[in-house]
């Protein structure tokens, strides 16, 4: 849907013109939502603890770890103080991913990934869902293999769908109240579905006992599949037909990102990390200082928490942690941009676990009987 019919697009709440306090207030929330909405077609989805949701982040990541299967989960609200009823603006996830196969050389590895997504916006409902499945060569570099470059991509499709809770600009009447019949919806359509492609490169290196790093780029939307809600259809014509999606598409996506790990002692490590997005003309910046405290050695129990920072929009904290192979993570952003006005500094919460299944053929030991010589 362009940026000129989602202003079309409104949703009054049924005592929007009976108190005028309240009249204000929602004005100013209505207002808050429609200006996420337009930037939605330049925003795509996107998470705080980026690094805890691998595959929206660069297809590249895919079976990248060790162990047998891994599965995750992250989910994200927002703007709940801003639009009423605290569901408005969310995001789950859910995602799993295995190293599967050996690659051409031994050292190599080939890795698969399926993740789901779907977000949805606004009081209106506005729903973008994907469902894609990825597989990424690990290809070992250096003599030791310290060095891995990682070349993955994902297929799949999306779908950006209308919710029926959605009201027309020019269904209103002169008194203000939203008759049906008078709306001329007939170039919209409610479900609009694309085909999807990414790809994405990643290299990460090992630099002694104590040190790592990695840093990758990814690219969505490759093909920029057509998602349009607002159809060819004419609704006034003698014979309307069912409106079919129209031909704007998805604009590519690109994304930056890195990470250093640094164990400071035997108890102390430190990961800051950054993330660069673009999309059709909307940057993102993210800035990240983390620090992991090893809680218990013998259960193995790591806390890690830190601040981050998103350019002109929110300070982040961030907490979780370790155990074993369970990983948990929490975000919270406080708004800092324009909109605090309306927010008082409340932005989104995240929460995000992963966990690391290990399933291992046991060895086997073949027992020899010595004979002693005499």
């Amino acid at each position: 849907m362009s940026n000129s019919q989602m202003s079309n697009v409104q949703q009054v709440p049924k005592n929007f013109l009976n108190n005028p306090n309240m009249h204000v207030r929602k004005l100013l929330f209505l207002l808050a939502a429609l200006l996420g909405l337009n930037g939605l077609s330049a925003q795509d989805i996107h998470f705080t603890q980026f690094y805890m949701s691998p595959m929206t982040m660069n297809p590249a990541m895919s079976g990248k770890f060790e162990g047998t299967v891994r599965i995750g989960g992250i989910y994200r609200g927002q703007w709940a103080s801003v639009v009423g009823g605290g569901d408005s603006y969310k995001t789950p996830s859910v995602w799993a991913d295995a190293p599967i196969i050996r690659g051409i050389r031994k050292q190599d590895w080939i890795g698969v990934g399926l993740v789901f997504f779907t977000d949805k916006a606004g009081e209106i409902g506005l729903q973008h869902s994907a469902t894609k499945l990825g597989a990424t060569y690990h290809l070992a570099l250096g003599k030791k293999n310290t060095t891995v470059l990682s070349i993955g991509g994902q297929y799949g499709k999306g779908s950006r769908k209308l919710g029926d809770d959605r009201r027309y600009e020019d269904g209103y009447d002169p008194s203000g109240q939203y008759v049906p019949s008078n709306s001329k919806e007939g170039n919209v359509v409610d479900d609009a579905s694309y085909t999807d492609i990414d790809g994405g490169i990643n290299i990460s290196s090992k630099l002694n006992k104590r040190m790592d790093f990695n840093l990758g780029f990814a690219m969505y939307h490759i093909n920029q599949g057509k998602y349009s809600l607002a159809g060819i259809s004419d609704p006034n014509g003698p014979t309307p037909t069912q409106p079919t999606a129209g031909n704007a598409k998805i604009p590519r996506r690109s994304i930056l990102h890195g990470q250093f790990n640094a164990a400071l002692d035997d108890r102390w490590s430190m990961s800051p990390a950054f993330q660069y997005m673009t999309m059709s003309g909307a940057d993102e910046i993210q800035l990240q200082a983390l620090m992991g405290y090893l809680f218990n050695p013998e259960k193995d129990i790591t806390l890690n928490f830190g601040l981050g920072y998103r350019l002109r929009d929110a300070v982040q904290a961030i907490a979780g942690v370790k155990y074993k192979d369970l990983r948990v993570g929490f975000a919270y952003d406080i708004n800092t941009s324009d909109l605090n006005a309306a927010s008082n500094y409340r932005g989104g919460f995240e929460l995000a676990a992963n966990y690391i299944v290990k399933i291992y053929k046991p060895a086997t030991i073949k027992q020899k009987v010595l004979c002693p010589r005499f």
